[in-house]
């Protein structure tokens, strides 16, 4: 008896081996469309911490590639149509700084970010008809330097393809690089936070880097909607040291909710200190062929305050004057603008019952220079004031001014910014 209930927990317990084995190897074994990558040697999976230094001390990284991305139009409520094809050759700099061209649809632009903010562009008719701009001919912007206000207008966040800002996206993901085509995890978010309402998704490659390159997802939570989800992953070579060579996905994507295909696809190669001061030459090259003073890319106005418009009574109405003080409230804008005044009229004081159109004059205002103010004179002198008082003998008036701007100038800071590169 005693023999017997060895041998039964002799055989439950290499059971119980067997099964503890089994468990393991199947909880363990990666799945098939993404695994950890590895190195030839059987090193484990390299950390994001791991591929972040190379590329933070990388002096130059040299972007080409495309995305479609939905932007404004040039009407400021409508947006380019969604087949818009945006195409780039970008050279990024150690400093942060990002120059090279961008295609629209066929319409191409020299394209300058420096300091995260000044931006300049040199393109030609074509590209100002493509894109929104103030209200100046085409012509008078091709071939000339502009400053662009709108650092958003291309659906892509330049200045995050400097090498220091993709270093601090690769320090900031927790997972290691991986490869296949298994979608990223799901970001993890506080219970008292809007958790997530759509999946991340997995983006292929972009051209030229091998489908099995291991690669870091970047996943996160984006303020576009309650509960967005924004990803995308940066690809590496498949051998140590294991160099940035691309990027896919929706994340360094400006537009708050990208369109179905609106992926970035964009190939990457280091360049050398050799390379880097090359591009920084080139770069002062630019800075120096840009003027002192450039049109702005900015649609902004004057701030108006008309004057209180005097009622007119039987044997004083005639011309009526409005009164209208401008003042520029920008610290480096020079704005020129033409003002519509158009006055209404009616035989009540109750502003809105005063809406009969009686009239308009115009102003014109040239360079009102930063934190300067002017005060102008219209008058409105049309027949419809005289047989409005014949009518209700007193009438009184309130005025509405329509602006449109004719230029916006600025210092381009050209010269400082040239002799301030590396």
């Amino acid at each position: 008896m005693h023999h017997k209930q060895h041998g039964r927990r002799a055989l439950s317990l290499v059971l119980a081996v067997v099964a503890l084995v089994a468990g393991c190897s199947s909880s363990q074994q990666p799945s098939s469309s993404q695994q950890p990558s590895s190195s030839p040697a059987g090193q484990p999976a390299p950390k994001a911490s791991d591929l972040a230094g190379p590329v933070r001390t990388t002096p130059l990284l040299h972007w080409t590639g495309s995305w479609k991305a939905p932007f404004k139009g040039p009407a400021a409520d409508e947006p380019f149509p969604p087949d818009t094809q945006i195409t780039a050759d970008l050279r990024a700099l150690g400093n942060g700084d990002v120059f090279g061209t961008i295609t629209i649809d066929g319409a191409t632009a020299d394209v300058l970010v420096l300091d995260d903010k000044t931006q300049f562009v040199r393109a030609d008719a074509d590209y100002w008809r493509a894109v929104p701009h103030i209200p100046v001919p085409e012509r008078d912007l091709a071939g000339t330097w502009v400053a662009e206000q709108d650092h958003l207008l291309y659906g892509l966040d330049l200045p995050r393809l400097a090498p220091q800002r993709v270093a601090e996206d690769l320090a900031g993901i927790a997972t290691p690089a991986t490869t296949g085509t298994a979608a990223p995890p799901m970001p993890v978010v506080p219970a008292d936070q809007d958790q997530p309402s759509n999946p991340p998704i997995a983006y292929p490659p972009p051209d030229g880097v091998p489908a099995g390159a291991p690669h870091l997802d970047l996943v996160r939570m984006h303020p576009s909607a309650a509960g967005a989800v924004r990803n995308g992953a940066y690809w590496f070579s498949p051998d140590a040291p294991h160099r940035l060579v691309g990027y896919s996905g929706v994340d360094l994507l400006t537009a708050y909710e990208p369109s179905e295909g609106a992926a970035a696809r964009l190939t990457v190669r280091a360049g050398t200190a050799e390379e880097a001061k090359d591009a920084y030459a080139d770069l002062a090259a630019h800075l120096r062929g840009i003027p002192r003073t450039v049109t702005v890319n900015a649609l902004v106005h004057l701030d108006e305050e008309l004057s209180k418009v005097t009622p007119c009574a039987p044997g004083v109405c005639g011309p009526v004057a409005v009164g209208v003080r401008l003042r520029n409230n920008f610290d480096d804008l020079t704005i020129s603008e033409k003002i519509t005044i158009t006055l209404y009229g009616s035989g009540s004081f109750v502003p809105e019952r005063i809406k009969d159109k009686v009239g308009t004059c115009r102003i014109s205002v040239e360079r009102v220079a930063p934190g300067k103010s002017v005060r102008e004179r219209c008058t409105v002198n049309d027949p419809r004031i005289l047989r409005m008082q014949a009518k209700e003998k007193y009438v009184w008036f309130r005025a509405e001014a329509d602006a449109a701007v004719t230029a916006v100038t600025r210092p381009s800071g050209a010269e400082k910014l040239a002799r301030e590169l590396p």
